[in-house]
């Protein structure tokens, strides 16, 4: 009986084992071409090591991963899904290389990014599969790749923040009203400033900062108000991307002791939405002020990776709507049917658009500026300008007029 019985099961993993699919070859048309192919040799040594199946549906609701259907060979069907899975992450990472140079940087370490395959895909399904006649196995999956492992390979390549246009920022003190040591405060911002430079943001200088307040009379008057919030009136004013406000305060915890807090909030320049807290603190310390500022660049350098985290977080997103550019239009007809009609060109190639006024515009595009610009020149021509008109492209910032 229990013979019986294991032959039985033997023949049913065997019959499991057949997978039949239909497979198109591309030199063929039409149904009468399909060639069926039985898989009676996909042994179950040659089930793939990730996972698989039905689980890559856990990840259909996370904005952190992208889903690509790509296709593998190897010589066998565990390295024709390990070619696969490479191919997904060249697949992945390809929509974000926008410019030849962003290519040609991602040419040359492309071997080394590759082989963290493991990595960058979480899950896969076998969506098709098949050998050929010379013993090359060929599959197709679909896989969810993570976005984050893929962003900072691109942060690696200095592609992240190039694709974003060079963001900038600015570091200020925190509102009228939030308690905070000013002498700290200063030394804390310029640490802050000293560790976005080092990772290749544009940041506004303190000592800068404070002369245009000086010299802006109205700005002037408003940092005499009780509430007025500094940081978000000058990241505005210099068009900046992100700001950031900061407060030190000496926490005194008796007995002669006391502990930096270093406290930071991160908002966009545009909208002034909060984009998180953070808060960093320094050990207990008996001392002098020589020892309180040692105290201050602790707080700021436990601070730093964590307001680092919530900034490159919020790059990430920005990123999935492609690179960003600012057009600047000349020589625009007037008339209120023109802004609309404007808008609406601008709008009709790109992921998103924000209008700054009637002749500036942020857009996110996933192509290459030309071919975004050509892709609405016709409607440029015979809605807008009524005539033939040309563009520069001045390093994200797209000058666009009419020939004269």
């Amino acid at each position: 009986m229990k013979l019986k019985l294991s032959i039985l099961i033997t023949f049913m993993l065997l019959i499991s084992s057949c997978v039949t699919v239909k497979y198109v070859s591309p030199m063929d048309s039409g149904a009468d071409k399909d060639e069926e192919r039985t898989l009676a040799d996909a042994s179950a040594s040659e089930q793939p090591k990730l996972t698989t199946g039905n689980q890559i549906s856990q990840y259909s609701h996370d904005h952190n991963i992208t889903e690509v259907e790509v296709q593998g060979m190897g010589k066998d069907r565990d390295a024709a899904i390990a070619d696969a899975q490479r191919n997904a992450i060249s697949t992945a990472i390809g929509t974000y290389l926008v410019s030849e140079q962003e290519v040609q940087n991602y040419m040359t370490v492309k071997d080394q990014i590759l082989s963290k395959s493991e990595g960058f895909v979480k899950a896969y399904e076998v969506v098709d599969q098949f050998k050929e006649s010379d013993g090359i196995w060929v599959v197709k999956i679909k896989a969810a790749v993570t976005k984050d492992i893929v962003m900072n390979d691109l942060e690696a390549l200095g592609i992240l923040l190039s694709q974003l246009g060079n963001p900038s920022l600015v570091v200020f003190y925190a509102p009228k009203g939030v308690q905070y040591d000013q002498r700290y405060t200063e030394q804390a911002i310029n640490n802050i400033n000293q560790y976005f430079t080092v990772n290749r943001y544009d940041v506004y200088d303190l000592d800068q900062l404070n002369a245009m307040i000086e010299d802006d009379m109205s700005m002037k008057q408003i940092a005499l108000g009780e509430d007025a919030d500094m940081a978000e009136i000058l990241a505005k004013k210099l068009k900046a991307d992100i700001y950031v406000t900061v407060a030190i305060i000496l926490e005194d915890l008796g007995n002669g002791k006391k502990k930096a807090k270093a406290t930071a909030k991160i908002f966009t320049a545009s909208t002034a939405k909060l984009l998180g807290v953070q808060n960093g603190y320094s050990d207990e310390i008996w001392g002098n002020n020589t020892a309180y500022d040692a105290n201050i660049d602790q707080a700021i350098k436990k601070l730093m990776p964590l307001i680092m985290n919530q900034v490159k977080g919020y790059w990430k997103e920005q990123l999935d709507k492609g690179k960003q550019y600012i057009l600047m239009f000349s020589d625009l007809p007037q008339g209120r049917e023109y802004k609309q009609i404007l808008m609406d060109v601008v709008s009709s190639n790109a992921k998103e658009v924000k209008k700054v006024t009637y002749e500036e515009y942020q857009v996110w595009i996933t192509t290459s500026i030309d071919d975004y610009i050509n892709s609405i020149g016709d409607q440029l021509e015979e809605k807008v300008y009524g005539k033939e008109f040309d563009y520069e492209n001045r390093g994200g910032r797209i000058n666009i007029f009419p020939v004269k």
